[in-house]
């Protein structure tokens, strides 16, 4: 099975500030072990891939050719600005779509695997189910807790790729825990495998103006007219409207690092419930169930209970008003 890969790296990662920052996103982060995710994910796919080229920020086009010194710049898909991953997805489709139009995957940088063999595996029979016709294929992780920062896909159970009846963005803690208990409901990972034909169909019938501005770019790329294209993300632009979409379960020890909460469940936490992440020797005392992150942008501490607002938070510190 011929399989094209495309790593999406282009985030910023501003929930994990100040490990996070503009000048180094999350992607490039060594958040243990001695490579970054973005290595990582290289790494993962590659034994797969017939090609892995990585979507990224025109800034992260150095950083990213150093950490993959096994790409070339012409592996690389470089954006003008951040448009969100509708943008990146389709415009990325588009230059595959040069080369022919076998199966590809479109693979956030910024996860974790633990078995990459059954992920391969996933992977494999997502891209076997997109070549047969199958419009475009999600895979969906069994759930382990009752997560609401992440969005479900609901499937009827059993094995192997099969339709999905809807996509539920993030739900609430009870819904979630019945979620994870129906059966029925995948965490969706945010990894689409089609043929780039098959995005452009559902494109087109979902979001038809989102289509003709990535083709205006592609035409004649420059800035102004990446900056055209409605920044959106490709789950709710296209997926969630889309008519022919496909599960695969994929059992592989899957997490998304794009939290301190996640990021907790990956590195553990002290006796308090406390994850500490520091370059420096770091004393906490009267402190529960909050992340403490030290780097040389800066340092927060914050109680796991409100991190959905931390990103708001963040904004309105950097433009000058104080938080508590």
């Amino acid at each position: 099975m011929t399989l094209r890969s495309v790593l999406l790296a282009g985030g910023a990662g501003t929930r994990l500030w100040p490990l996070s920052t503009e000048d180094r996103p999350k992607q490039f982060l060594r958040l243990w072990g001695d490579r970054s995710l973005l290595q990582d994910a290289y790494r993962r796919v590659a034994p797969a891939s017939e090609r892995v080229r990585v979507a990224t920020a025109e800034r992260y086009a150095a950083q990213t050719l150093s950490e993959l010194p096994e790409l070339s710049r012409a592996d690389l898909l470089l954006e003008p600005s951040r448009r969100n991953t509708a943008a990146a997805v389709l415009v990325a489709s588009l230059a595959l779509a040069e080369d022919g139009d076998a199966p590809a995957a479109m693979i956030p940088a910024d996860q974790t695997v633990a078995d990459g063999d059954a992920f391969r595996a996933c992977l494999l029979a997502a891209a076997g189910a997109a070549a047969s016709g199958n419009g475009i294929v999600v895979l969906g992780v069994p759930p382990d807790r009752a997560e609401t920062e992440y969005g479900y896909v609901e499937i009827e159970p059993g094995s192997g790729p099969r339709p999905v009846e809807r996509f539920v963005e993030k739900p609430d803690g009870a819904t979630a825990e019945r979620y994870r208990a129906s059966g029925r409901f995948l965490w969706n990972a945010g990894i689409f495998v089609f043929r780039p034909s098959s995005a452009f169909a559902a494109a087109e019938e979902a979001c038809p103006e989102l289509l003709a501005a990535c083709r205006r770019y592609r035409d004649r790329p420059s800035r102004e007219s990446y900056d055209e294209i409605p920044a959106m993300s490709f789950d709710h632009a296209v997926m969630e409207r889309a008519t022919n979409v496909m599960c695969v379960p994929c059992e592989a020890g899957w997490n998304d690092v794009g939290s301190y909460r996640a990021l907790k469940s990956l590195r553990g936490t002290d006796a308090f419930g406390n994850l500490v992440v520091a370059d420096r020797p770091v004393v906490v005392d009267g402190i529960r169930d909050s992340v403490i992150a030290v780097s040389p942008e800066g340092a927060l501490v914050f109680p796991f209970a409100r991190e959905g607002d931390l990103r708001r938070i963040l904004a309105e510190g950097r433009s000058g008003r104080s938080s508590s």
